[in-house]
């Protein structure tokens, strides 16, 4: 039993391993997509934006014992901007998703560049990112039609 569960130990730590090198690989991309993003914008295609789901969530303060307040982080490709995160107070977020359908919030006045995010928001933002820029490569092209 005791050799089972040290190779176990030893399994889930290389597995752990893994992950945290493809997550580091994985968000050694962004930066490069940012540079081509970037590109488009310089071509004209600002003022336009992808957003994601919430990403993370944490206290205003620093705990929230302190203050019943919180900040969301918010998957999102603004141009200009590439992919980042909008970052919201809770309650402003839910009156905006509670608000009726069509009603679009500028999203950069909150946006925050990848490369300024958190490590907890740019490890969770790569989850994300495939998924963003097939929208956003979606409508650009549908725009261009």
């Amino acid at each position: 039993m005791e050799e089972l569960l040290r190779r176990r130990a030893a399994e889930l730590s290389q597995l752990a391993a893994t992950l945290r090198t493809g997550l580091a690989q994985a968000g050694a991309m962004i930066p490069g997509i940012n540079q081509e993003l970037d590109s488009l914008a310089r071509l004209g295609v600002t003022e336009f934006q992808v957003e994601g789901p919430t990403i993370y969530v944490r206290p205003a303060g620093v705990s929230s014992a302190r203050d019943d307040r919180f900040i969301i982080y918010q998957a999102a490709i603004v141009m200009p901007g590439g992919i980042g995160a909008a970052l919201w107070d809770a309650g402003e977020h839910t009156e905006y998703v509670n608000a009726p359908y069509g009603q679009p919030v500028d999203l950069a006045p909150r946006f925050v560049p990848f490369a300024k995010c958190p490590a907890i928001v740019k490890a969770m933002l790569v989850s994300q990112s495939a998924r963003m820029l097939d929208c956003f490569i979606r409508d650009v092209r549908l725009l261009g039609s």
